[in-house]
């Protein structure tokens, strides 16, 4: 049996899903739910089963075994089950289940800061060694990020739906040759947990287009997400018009990702540095609170931009 298909027993999922042990049983035989046998005849249901039934009925999903692989997850200490799970679905190509389990964990509790920190970066870094020593194909890596592009996507429409209006705007975006998307997906749905309106700018956006949208749309915030520079110097010369578009507008810019090493940062002027997106949330919730305009009667006008 593979980890992507761990086995619950009916009165396990009963439990999960909220449900009594006699309609798990009618599911199963009527087809709703996928299950295999025993030689006893006894039912055993994959848990991806559970998990979609439990997003396409609208279940909660209660703390049991169910729970344990897709309940809340602290920072770094994702069940390991789980982890593999989504690895083994993403590295072969099974797109929805892929999505099912990033949207089911999501729904179950956990933040975007876990989702990110101790999820996504953890299955990305063993999907891109796998790439790098040669277990699996481009490809695949390519295949793996447009799936949980496409689950991150649809989580920040929903948190988006229930957003105030009111919030403070920030910008996102990654610089020219960079096509690393989900860092700033990621950062997207972060800041909306803390209450941002986010303009996610993309990918491979060169920085002077980037200080121009902070002209026109004057945010609060904005972060930029660097994992990859073709051109460390050119890089340098576009960051002064950030620098400035920053401080014409008193905005905040927090820069971060794995192409800003130590002697780069030296040469930039920015008001925070993260290394995770617990750093994102982190600043971003302390900045909130001191812009906020009982505190700063100079507060930006961004914040009444429009999404």
């Amino acid at each position: 049996m593979s980890v992507a298909e761990s086995y619950l027993k009916t009165q396990r999922v009963a439990d999960a899903l909220g449900v009594s042990v006699s309609t798990v049983k009618r599911w199963v035989d009527s087809g709703m739910i996928r299950a295999a046998r025993t030689q006893g005849r006894h039912r055993l249901i994959p848990m991806s089963e559970a998990i979609r039934l439990a997003q396409e009925q609208g279940l909660k999903i209660a703390p049991a075994e169910v729970m344990a692989a897709i309940g809340p997850v602290p920072v770094k200490r994702a069940p390991s089950e789980l982890l593999y799970m989504l690895e083994d679905s993403l590295r072969s190509g099974r797109t929805e289940e892929a999505q099912r389990l990033v949207l089911a964990l999501y729904a179950s509790g956990c933040s975007a800061v876990e989702l990110a920190d101790g999820v996504i970066r953890v299955v990305m870094g063993r999907i891109g060694h796998a790439w790098q020593v040669g277990s699996i194909d481009v490809f695949n890596e390519h295949q793996a990020t447009r799936t949980l592009e496409s689950a991150l996507m649809e989580l920040n429409q929903r948190v988006r739906s229930r957003q105030d209006a009111s919030g403070p705007l920030a910008i996102g975006a990654a610089p020219a040759g960079d096509p690393y998307t989900l860092p700033a997906l990621l950062g997207e749905l972060v800041l909306r947990e803390e209450g941002y309106r986010v303009r996610n700018l993309g990918v491979n956006l060169p920085l002077r287009s980037l200080a121009q949208a902070v002209l026109e749309y004057r945010p609060s915030l904005i972060f930029l997400s660097v994992s990859h520079l073709e051109d460390p110097e050119r890089f340098v010369e576009e960051f002064a018009d950030l620098e400035r578009a920053v401080e014409q507008t008193r905005s905040a810019l927090i820069v971060g990702g794995r192409a800003l090493g130590e002697e780069l940062r030296a040469r930039l002027v920015f008001t925070a540095h993260g290394d995770s997106m617990a750093h994102l949330a982190q600043f971003a919730r302390g900045f909130a609170r001191l812009s906020a305009p009982a505190t700063n009667p100079t507060a930006h006008s961004g914040e009444s931009s429009t999404q």
